[in-house]
């Protein structure tokens, strides 16, 4: 089914039951994230998550799960209640601890990594998913991007919009449920491939799966790239599947590589369990010592000549963000930021999986994934031009942005603050999507002035 775009959420400074929302944080498929304080004490900051649907019940699995949660790597549930939109329209949210820290994949581009801190990481949040599984949930969407590493080191699963849990109620009536394509366990791959022509065969997460993809994040963290393939269930094939130890990519420790590549066994059952793994995972980290995690010059010389590497995750390609200041050219650039941005079909039986081996990060971005996107996410602009991709849900700038188009804007283009604009985006509301500005209740894309291209390299 298509995620509709949601309610007229609430503004900044309304107040939802003890709330004041006092910033945007984080959007997704289920649910908006907003920075919000007490009023009773301003000084208390929290996480309120607000729901995209009418009385979403994903919001009730959720709660249950962190309110009875106890690990200090899972955020605490302070509060929950209900919004009521002004059409009349029942929206639950849920009021959580703040986690201020830095996604998980981002945290070796600005800070000193080693074995011994990758290690400590992932042991949190083996520790995290113990508790999950031992209150007989599984969390079904753990990845780097739902982790975030605090200044002192210590990580916390966040975003449990696509947890599960025994005595839940069915709310998809899909072959497989909802999660992101990189980190789907070869049982589920095998099961979706068997019965996707089977509208109701449904497959029943276990703990396995969040552990296989516990393995997939591990080895994304230590290696910068995804592993690769797994067996094909289609063959008669009994050979295990193929990809590069971690150690032969990065400079990996051999306990920490052994603890990897047991989570990524294709049979569930060697797995462990995620409080084995969480104990295990200390024991390495407290024997890496200083050892620092780096990718092996072999591997970089490698890439280089035979794939260069993508493109920044967050960065818009160069002819969309330089389109040309025609009126064919102001529409191209509508057209696809709206393709770019529009909120994913979700929850949906998928078609073939993608192989996996040597999948970057943007490959990733337009694959099924679950829950909120990228809470707490700081911001990153675009080549030579002021427009941050990753902003979510910025105010309208009073003067234009470095390399905006100027006045006179042309056919289909609408000129605010001294600057070009497209929009009003059709069926977006603040808080906007990645890239766009609220205005008066609408989303709107800047258009940039197109660059010239060189004829040639420079030498």
């Amino acid at each position: 089914m298509t995620i509709p775009a949601g309610p007229r959420s609430p503004h900044l400074g309304e107040v939802l039951g003890r709330w004041k929302l006092i910033d945007r944080a984080g959007r997704g498929g289920f649910g908006v994230v907003f920075k919000a304080q007490l009023t009773a004490e301003p000084c208390t900051v929290a996480a309120l998550k607000l729901a995209r649907e009418p009385m979403d019940a994903r919001f009730e699995r959720e709660a249950k799960l962190l309110d009875a949660a106890r690990s200090p790597h899972l955020p605490r549930l302070l509060d929950k209640g209900e919004w009521l939109s002004p059409d009349g329209q029942s929206y639950p949210y849920l009021v959580m601890q703040w986690v201020e820290g830095l996604p998980l994949y981002a945290v070796p581009k600005v800070r000193s990594f080693t074995n011994a801190s990758a290690a400590r990481a992932l042991a949190h949040v083996a520790h995290a998913l113990a508790e999950l599984h031992r209150l007989e949930g599984v969390h079904r969407d753990v990845k780097g991007d739902n982790v975030l590493v605090q200044a002192d080191g210590t990580a916390v699963l966040v975003d449990l919009g696509a947890a599960w849990h025994v005595g839940a109620r069915p709310l998809t009536d899909t072959v497989i449920p909802p999660g992101t394509e990189a980190y789907r366990s070869p049982e589920l791959l095998r099961f979706r491939r068997q019965f996707r022509r089977t509208p109701e065969a449904h497959y029943l997460s276990q703990p396995a799966d969040d552990l296989y993809a516990l393995g997939v994040m591990a080895y994304r963290l230590v290696t910068g790239r995804y592993p690769g393939p797994i067996t094909d269930p289609d063959t008669s094939s009994a050979e295990p599947p193929r990809f590069l130890p971690p150690g032969e990519v990065a400079t990996v420790t051999v306990e920490l590589e052994r603890l990897i590549l047991q989570m990524l066994s294709e049979d569930s059952g060697k797995r462990g369990t995620a409080v084995e793994l969480a104990l295990a995972l200390e024991r390495a980290a407290a024997s890496a010592g200083a050892a620092r995690l780096m990718e092996r010059p072999c591997m970089r010389e490698t890439q280089k000549t035979a794939r260069p590497g993508p493109r920044s995750r967050h960065a818009l390609p160069a002819w969309l963000a330089w389109v040309g200041s025609s009126a064919l050219g102001a529409a191209l650039t509508l057209a696809v930021w709206t393709l770019g941005t529009a909120p994913r079909k979700r929850e949906r039986a998928e078609e073939e999986a993608p192989p996996r081996a040597d999948m970057s990060d943007e490959r990733m971005t337009g694959l099924a994934d679950a829950g909120v996107e990228e809470i707490h996410a700081s911001t990153a602009a675009l080549p030579n031009a002021g427009v941050p991709t990753y902003a979510i849900g910025l105010p309208m700038p009073k003067k234009p942005l470095p390399g905006q188009r100027r006045p006179p804007c042309g056919p289909g283009l609408v000129t605010l603050n001294d600057g070009c604009w497209a929009g009003p985006i059709e069926g977006e509301r603040p808080p906007c999507g990645q890239g766009m500005f609220d205005y008066q209740d609408r989303c709107y894309v800047a258009v940039l002035v197109p660059q010239r291209q060189p004829a040639s390299e420079q030498p």
